[in-house]
C-alpha cells in the first residue's frame, strides 16, 4: 500500500508556505516604501534584514521539498524554526524601522496560522501567546518601559491579541476537523479495499468450484462410456463384433477425454511463450488457407480483406490457435453457401482483426456466456474454444469481443497492439487457480 500523507502535506506544503511568507513580507515592506512621503526612509539596516529574510524564504521555496520529502514528522520539525524565525524577524523589522507605530506585527499572525496547520491547540495557543508578547512588549518598548503607556497603544495591541487568539483556535479547529473526515475517509476506504479483496477471493474461490464442476461433469461422460464399453468387450457373453465395436468406442472416447483435458490445460496452464514481431497478412492468410476444406465441403466462401502493411508483435502459435479457433466456429454457425468475411485493418498502433459469418443471431441468453470455459451450445463441443481463444488475446493484451449480433451479421473482433511494447515481451499468464 503506497504511503498516505496528512492534509499539511498534500495541501499546506512547505513551499505554499514559504511563498506566502515571502509575499506578506515584500507587502509590508512595500506599504513601508509607499508610505516615506509621510514616514522617514527605513534606515539600510531594514533593507538589509528584508533581504536577508527573502533569501531564506527563497531558499525554502526552492528545497523545502528535498529537504520535506512530504514527510509529515520533518514538515513539523522544519516548522518550528520558521515559526521562531518570524517572531523574532517582525519584532526586528520593528526596532529598525524606528517609528512607534508599526506595521510589522500583522506578520505576527502567519506563525499562528502555521503552528495550527501542523501542531495541536495546546502549541497554537502558546504561539499566539508569544505573539501577544512582542505586541504588549513594543508597547512599553515605544514608550522607553517608562509608564503610563499611551491608551490607544494598549487598546490596538489588545485588539491584536484577541485577534490572534480567535484566528489561531478557528484555524486550529477547521484543520482538525479536515483531519478527522480524512481519517474516515481513510477508514472507510481501507474497508471498502478489504471487502474488495475478500469478495475477490470469494469469487476466485467460486470460480475454482464453478471450474471443478464442470471438468467433473465432462470427463465423467466419457470415463463412464469407457469403463462399461472395455466391461462389455471383455466379456464373452458378447458376440467377437460386438466385443470390437465397444472396444472401437473406447478408444474415441479416450481420445476426445485426451483432446478435453488437453484443451483444458491450454486454457487453465497458459505456457510462457516468446513474442516476435509478425506480419498480420501472413498469419491470417495462413489460417484462411487451413480452413479452406472445412469451408468448402459447406460451400462457404471466404474473402479476406488484408493490409499489406499491418504488422502485430505477439506469439505466432498462440495467435494463429485463437484464430483458428474463431474461423472454424464461423464455419460451424455458418448455413450451407454461405459467406465469411475477415478483414485486418490498422490505426493509431491498434491492429484490428473482424470476422463475421451469416447464420442466425446468437440467443442472448447464449450470447452472454460464449467466453465461458465448458459453456457450449454446439453438440460435441468442449467449451473451450472461444474461452482459449479469449485468454491468448488477453495475454497479448488485447481484447476479443462479440461486436455484433445480428441475423446473417454475426461479428467477433480482435483488437490487438500492433506495436512493441516491453511488458509484452516477460513471459506470463492470465489466470491463476
Amino acid at each position: 500500500m503506497s504511503h498516505r500523507f496528512s492534509l499539511a502535506d498534500r495541501i499546506v506544503n512547505r513551499s505554499i508556505i514559504g511563498s506566502v511568507y515571502l509575499t506578506v513580507l515584500l507587502i509590508f515592506f512595500a506599504a513601508q516604501l509607499l508610505f516615506t512621503a509621510f514616514l522617514t526612509l527605513p534606515p539600510p539596516s531594514v533593507f538589509f534584514l528584508v533581504a536577508f529574510a527573502s533569501g531564506l524564504r527563497l531558499l525554502e521555496i526552492f528545497f523545502a521539498e528535498r529537504i520535506v520529502m512530504k514527510d509529515e514528522s520533518k514538515s513539523r520539525r522544519f516548522a518550528v524554526p520558521s515559526i521562531a524565525w518570524t517572531l523574532v524577524l517582525a519584532l526586528l523589522l520593528a526596532v529598525l524601522t524606528r517609528q512607534p507605530d508599526t506595521h510589522y506585527f500583522g506578520m505576527l499572525i502567519l506563525p499562528i496560522l502555521e503552528a495550527a496547520i501542523y501542531f495541536s491547540l495546546g502549541t497554537t495557543l502558546f504561539i499566539a501567546t508569544a505573539a501577544s508578547a512582542v505586541s504588549l512588549f513594543w508597547v512599553a518598548y515605544a514608550a522607553d518601559f517608562t509608564p503610563p503607556f499611551e491608551g490607544g497603544e494598549i487598546l490596538e495591541s489588545s485588539t491584536l491579541v484577541l485577534v490572534y487568539f480567535i484566528v489561531g483556535y478557528l484555524v486550529w479547529l477547521l484543520v482538525h476537523m479536515l483531519r478527522d473526515r480524512e481519517e474516515q475517509l481513510r477508514r472507510r476506504l481501507d474497508d471498502l479495499e478489504a471487502t474488495r479483496s475478500k469478495l475477490i477471493e470469494e469469487e476466485k474461490l467460486a470460480a475454482v468450484g464453478r471450474l471443478a464442476s464442470a471438468v467433473a461433469h465432462e470427463i465423467r461422460n466419457p470415463v463412464a462410456i469407457i469403463s462399461s464399453a472395455l466391461e462389455t468387450s471383455a466379456s464373452p457373453s458378447f458376440a467377437p463384433n460386438e466385443r470390437e465395436e465397444m472396444a472401437r468406442i473406447a478408444g474415441l472416447e479416450a481420445k476426445r477425454l485426451e483432446k478435453l483435458t488437453t484443451d483444458f490445460l491450454s486454457y487453465a496452464r497458459p505456457r510462457s511463450v516468446p513474442f516476435q514481431q509478425l506480419d498480420a497478412t501472413t498469419l491470417v492468410g495462413y489460417i484462411v488457407s487451413i480452413v479452406q476444406l472445412q469451408a468448402v465441403q459447406k460451400n462457404i466462401q471466404i474473402e479476406a480483406g488484408m493490409c499489406d502493411t499491418c504488422r502485430i508483435y505477439g506469439n505466432e502459435g498462440q495467435l494463429q490457435q485463437a484464430l483458428l479457433n474463431l474461423m472454424r466456429n464461423a464455419i460451424e454457425a455458418s448455413p450451407p453457401n454461405g459467406l465469411i468475411l475477415i478483414a485486418v485493418t490498422q490505426s493509431e498502433g491498434t491492429l484490428r482483426i473482424r470476422i463475421e459469418n451469416a447464420g442466425p443471431a446468437i440467443p442472448a441468453r447464449v450470447a452472454s456466456q460464449v467466453f465461458e470455459p465448458f459453456f457450449t451450445a454446439k453438440e460435441g463441443g468442449t467449451g473451450l474454444g472461444l474461452a482459449i481463444a479469449r485468454s491468448i488475446v488477453d495475454r497479448h493484451h488485447g481484447e476479443l469481443q462479440l461486436e455484433r449480433n445480428e441475423t446473417d451479421h454475426i461479428v467477433f473482433t480482435i483488437t490487438l497492439p500492433s506495436t512493441n511494447r516491453e511488458e509484452m515481451a516477460q513471459p506470463h499468464t492470465l489466470r491463476e487457480f
